[in-house]
This record gives structure tokens, C-alpha cells and sequence, in this order.
């Protein structure tokens, strides 16, 4: 086969559907967590996800410019919108919000945590942009309930605030990790009602 038969059979395999069309750009983001969860991050490339994604490279390119951007983009995107609750107690606001996390885990999501972990040791964009994308989101979303308990005069003096956000999505990720355990409502509320609500409610 000539040289420019093969490139017309290469590009023949290719979608011409554009990512501006909303299934076609889940398509993609699909293709990369699923090579993700295939070959990790640093065995993932753009000529692989266009390969299954059956897209041009340079198109990838024009809208992710790194795969860094792609795969935290394909990450964002995976895991649920966190919508900040009011329900007058910052206990159960910090429970619905765990709930929500925990309800949009799949089974291969560990397997993700841990290759965009690794790999962030050593790839400086991936570490930055999973820190302001992935993390920040779901601790801003808490720090809205933090912020009105405080007004509310709900968050006892002494109580390291910073700290009390972090705890419990740090014991679930733990869990995760550590134990290779699903998270469910039930580990939920035994980190709410056994840990924040004591420190909500101190004992004399």
C-alpha cells in the first residue's frame, strides 16, 4: 500500500464529529479514563487516545493542550458536581456532601486515585492542576457549610477548622486506598456521627 493510501485508510478511522458536540466529547473523556485505567498515566499518550478515541491528535491538541489537562479534564468531568447543601446544621451539610462523593464512586476509580497520585510525584502540571480541579472543589464546597456553622455560632472555639474540613474526606480516601474498600453511606455516617458531631458537641 502507497503512503498516501495508508493515510487515507488513517484517516478514514477517524470520527469527524466534533468535540464541541457534548456526546463525542464524553466519548473521548471516556477513551482516556479507560486507558488510564489500562496503562496508567505515564504509558497513556495522545496517539493512544486518539487511537480509541478514533480522533485526530492535532484536534485533541487544539482543546487540551497537555496530558496532564486531558486526563484531569476527563477526571473533573467523571466525578458529580458537588452542590453545597443548607440544611441548618453543619453535620448534615457535611453528610450530604460526603454522600455525594461517595454515591458517584465506580469501581475503577481506585485504580485512577492511585496512577494520578503516583504519576503527580513526578509530573508537576498533573500535581497542580489535580490540587486546583479535583481537591479544591470538594473542600471549597465544605468550606461554604464551614463558613455559615461559624455565623451560626455552630463551630466550638478551639476546633481547627481547616483540619475538622479535611478529616473526613481524608479517612474516606484512606479507606479507599488503604483497605481497598467501597465507600458507602454506612462509613458516612459512622465518620459524621462518630467523629464530627463529638467535636461539634464537646462533653463538658
Amino acid at each position: 500500500m502507497s503512503s498516501s493510501a495508508g493515510g487515507t485508510a488513517r484517516r478514514a478511522g477517524v470520527r469527524k464529529v466534533p468535540l464541541s458536540d457534548p456526546g463525542r466529547r464524553r466519548e473521548v473523556l471516556e477513551a482516556v479514563l479507560a486507558l488510564l485505567a489500562e496503562v496508567g498515566y505515564e504509558r497513556l499518550t495522545m496517539d493512544l487516545v486518539a487511537q480509541r478515541a478514533r480522533a485526530s491528535k492535532a484536534t485533541l491538541y487544539q482543546r487540551w493542550p497537555s496530558k496532564a489537562e486531558l486526563v484531569v479534564t476527563a477526571l473533573q468531568e467523571h466525578r458529580p458536581v458537588m452542590a453545597v447543601p443548607d440544611t441548618g446544621s453543619f453535620a448534615e451539610d457535611l453528610r450530604r456532601l460526603l454522600y455525594e462523593w461517595q454515591e458517584g464512586w465506580t469501581e475503577r476509580d481506585r485504580g485512577l486515585m492511585l496512577a494520578v497520585l503516583e504519576a503527580s510525584r513526578s509530573d508537576p502540571e498533573l500535581a497542580r492542576l489535580r490540587r486546583e480541579r479535583l481537591s479544591r472543589p470538594l473542600l471549597e464546597a465544605a468550606g461554604i457549610a464551614a463558613e455559615r456553622a461559624r455565623d451560626r455560632g455552630q463551630i466550638p472555639a478551639g476546633v481547627d477548622e481547616e483540619l475538622l474540613l479535611q478529616l473526613p474526606f481524608a479517612l474516606l480516601v484512606m479507606r479507599v486506598l488503604a483497605f481497598d474498600e467501597r465507600p458507602d453511606r454506612a462509613l458516612v455516617d459512622r465518620i459524621v456521627d462518630g467523629i464530627v458531631v463529638p467535636l461539634m458537641h464537646p462533653q463538658p
